[in-house]
């Protein structure tokens, strides 16, 4: 009988510490989860406002950047021990509508630019691409233009004059072409939106007899485009 009484009192007390232990336990395991899962997010740079945790099992909800980005996070809570499941409603970011450009506003930031080119050209140091301060000042008023017109399509075509050899003018076109572009991205200008060519002496649009001509001949150009 007292032996029935002791397995009694074991099977008791052993139910109150189930009672009282394990729902304090869970408590604890779903807190660490939850601080686990966010310090993941937070590396991965995701946000943890769509993140909940119920005991053992894990919901994703918003957004990341790409579906690998999706995937490396679900992978990564996924590692965490403890965790059962992850269940995941992760979608890619939305893309921002694209930048309408007309072909008339195409037309009115090529009028602009041509204005101010006729006040003074993109100028270069002799047979280099390095920028002179009065071909930057140039450089920043274009600028301005195209921040007024984003995401408009723009080519940038480097010119030269017919002294030296043609594979010279070529290459050095090319690098001015290159520079112009560098320097418009650095004032801010999407690099997406420009590309970059040289064409060397190919297209005079004076005579190279003279030194007048010659030096209309080494110009940069700017074709700006409608965007589809």
């Amino acid at each position: 009988m007292a032996k029935a009484l002791i397995v009694i009192s074991g099977l008791v007390v052993w139910g109150a510490m189930l009672f009282y232990c394990i729902p304090h336990d869970g408590h604890r395991i779903q807190h660490d989860l939850t601080a686990q899962s966010k310090a993941v997010l937070s590396h991965l740079s995701v946000s943890s406002s769509g993140l909940a945790v119920d005991g053992r099992d894990v919901t994703l909800t918003g957004y990341a950047g790409t579906p690998e980005v999706s995937d490396g996070t679900v992978r990564m809570v996924q590692a965490i021990w403890g965790v059962r499941t992850v269940n995941r409603n992760i979608l890619k970011r939305p893309e921002p509508p694209k930048p309408v450009v007309t072909q008339q506003q195409a037309d009115e930031a090529a009028a602009s630019i041509t204005g101010i080119l006729k006040l003074r050209n993109v100028e270069f140091y002799t047979n280099s691409e390095r920028l002179t301060p009065l071909g930057q000042r140039t450089l920043n008023q274009v600028a301005e233009v195209l921040a007024k017109y984003r995401g408009m399509p723009v080519e940038i075509a480097g010119h030269t004059d017919s002294q030296g050899d043609a594979a010279s003018n070529l290459e050095l076109s090319r690098k001015r072409a290159a520079a112009v572009k560098q320097y418009l991205i650095d004032k801010g200008i999407a690099g997406s939106t420009l590309t970059d060519a040289g064409f060397g002496d190919t297209k005079p649009i004076a005579s190279n007899a003279t030194a007048a001509g010659r030096q209309e001949n080494r110009r940069v150009e700017f074709h700006t485009k409608e965007t589809n």
